[in-house]
């Protein structure tokens, strides 16, 4: 962990290595990295799903793996330091290698092998973003079926045929990783400039944002003390098995941000409560389904307790003051002014709990040019310029298919929770904490990146597609295991290593002490990976990741 994450969490590092001392208590923290990035990319099958709009696995610029890690690293030592002070004897923390690689792929691992299926066949062309008529690409999102249909209609498409049949993939681009839509609808933005196409969606409640270069930056968290003093701690402190073993969290938060920060606190031994209006979450029965149950709603939400509250009529918006000023934890992800119109913004809550904390999981975070009041993860990308650092210099910087801000944001949401509670745990302060999307845009941004070149990107072969590290092998020994000059030219090399299928060329180059991986395409197979054995659930009817962390107590 770096020096400046550690500071953010606002504990001591006791040496270069992972010990930290809060106070008297000191706790260790041990991170298997057992392959490098680019090859944790390929086992785990985030190539396959970043590359299929491109129908071939691609590498992720930015080693997002590694983000994960560090976040959930974090998170482990907070929750440890946490449960010291509760009267839990915490000592170590383990957390395993490819622990950060699985949180992004949740959904989809529990999509894969739910046996379920999408309510529609992929067919058109990948998209958006969408080029207009002034070169500009440019990314949507709208949130209803009707918003969707006068979209079009404002650019000239009235075909009922063309536009319905997008719909359904655009709704579920975020579960499939992929997006094809009707050529008719592309065709229909290039027909118009950026700022008509703008004007469109403002028009019907939608977004439109251009594709723009990495330029924005917001903090990954704040946290802001509650005014007062600090508050006595009158509860009789039971003892606990577990971090956050008898905390309450109340969530009130939907689709994919908040859900992940709920069920990582959850993993921690909290108690969470999910607030959903009368009829549950529009995702509890939405496909594809494991069992009866939506599989990405089970992936994100299993193990909480759900209270359906009608908060739009008054005895409904007293029932939810009152299950949030008994919370320890309150998270939401409204739109900007809901929880104050609702009775349960930070002020009312310091007022209502002082010793809660209070949490807004935002998506544009107050940045003064935000496109409009819809933040979804590709527009955020859009905006923040996520996939110019993503794809090979002169290729689109279009957004990745990987729901990495959400994933980056639900992480980000969680450890500043954790920040928050220890510091409750050490002074006695409830606080508000303000996490955004476009602050884990910004995370990632600030992440180590890849080189690119014709050994970093995995190589087709007859067989699949074979991935080496060779940030972490000098190209000559590459060169040599294939029977070429030592100054072979790295395209040559790589010609070579894709002479044989990949499966092969992954037994030899492990071999020769080469690190090496196929990119796997099936994630239906990760569970018999003997590599992820502990890191993976059974739940129901489907496989998702298990808590990430081991503590260890004396």
């Amino acid at each position: 962990m770096s020096a400046e994450h550690l500071r953010l969490l606002g504990v001591r590092a006791e040496s270069a290595g992972f010990a930290v001392r809060d106070g008297t208590s000191r706790l260790e923290l041990f991170v298997d990295r057992p392959v490098p990035e680019p090859v944790l990319q390929a086992l785990t099958g985030l190539m396959a799903i970043h590359g299929r709009d491109h129908g071939a696995p691609r590498r992720l610029g930015i080693d997002v793996a590694t983000v994960a890690t560090e976040l959930l690293a974090g998170q482990g030592l907070l929750a440890g330091l946490i449960a010291r002070r509760r009267g839990l004897n915490v000592t170590a923390v383990d957390l395993p290698g490819p622990a950060g690689a699985l949180q992004f792929l949740t959904h989809h691992l529990a999509i894969a092998t739910g046996g379920g299926t999408f309510p529609y066949a992929p067919a058109g062309v990948p998209g958006p973003p969408f080029a207009t008529a002034d070169g500009v690409l440019v990314e949507l999102e709208m949130l209803s079926g009707d918003d969707w249909v006068a979209f079009w209609r404002r650019l000239g498409l009235d075909r009922a045929d063309e536009v319905g049949a997008g719909w359904l993939p655009f709704v579920y681009r975020y579960l499939a990783g992929r997006c094809e839509l009707p050529p008719a609808l592309a065709g229909a933005v290039r027909r118009h400039s950026f700022a008509q196409v703008r004007a469109a969606a403002e028009a019907c409640g939608a977004v439109a944002v251009a594709v723009r270069e990495p330029a924005t930056a917001a903090p990954p968290w704040t946290i802001t003390p509650h005014p007062g003093g600090p508050v006595a701690d009158g509860r009789r402190r039971a003892p606990i098995a577990a971090p956050l073993q008898g905390l309450r969290v109340v969530e009130a938060t939907s689709r994919l941000q908040g859900p992940l920060a709920g069920l990582l606190l959850r993993h921690l031994g909290a108690d969470v409560v999910k607030v959903e209006p009368p009829g549950g979450d529009f995702g509890r029965y939405s496909p594809p389904l494991a069992g009866d149950v939506g599989a990405a709603y089970l992936a994100y939400n299993r193990g909480k307790r759900v209270v359906e509250i009608d908060y739009k009529r008054p005895a409904g918006r007293d029932d939810l003051r009152e299950l949030a000023a008994g919370a320890d934890v309150f998270v939401h992800n409204w739109r900007p002014g809901r929880a104050g119109a609702l009775g349960v913004d930070s002020a009312d809550l310091a007022r209502l709990n002082p010793a809660a904390v209070y949490a807004y999981a935002s998506g544009w975070g107050g940045v003064p040019d935000a496109p409009g009041p819809i933040a979804g993860d590709f527009t955020v990308q859009a905006y923040a310029g996520t996939g110019a650092l993503l794809h090979p210099p002169g290729d689109p910087p279009v957004p990745s298919r990987l729901t990495l801000v959400d994933v980056t944001g639900g992480l980000l949401v969680a450890e500043a929770i954790l920040a928050a509670l220890h510091e409750r745990e050490r002074t006695g302060h409830g606080g508000r904490v303000d996490t955004s999307l476009v602050g884990a845009a910004t995370v990632l941004a600030g992440a180590p990146h890849r080189r690119w070149g014709p050994l970093h990107e995995p190589i087709p072969t007859a067989a699949g597609h074979l991935v080496v590290a060779p940030d972490d092998t000098p190209v000559r020994e590459l060169a040599g295991f294939c029977g070429l000059p030592p100054d072979a030219d790295p395209a040559t090399i790589a010609g070579r290593l894709g002479e044989r299928p990949a499966a092969h060329r992954v037994a030899e180059l492990q071999a020769a002490g080469i690190v090496a991986a196929v990119a796997r395409t099936d994630l239906a197979e990760l569970p018999a990976d003997p590599r992820l054995s502990g890191l993976l659930e059974h739940h129901g009817t489907c496989w998702v990741p298990g808590t990430p962390w081991r503590f260890h107590v004396r």
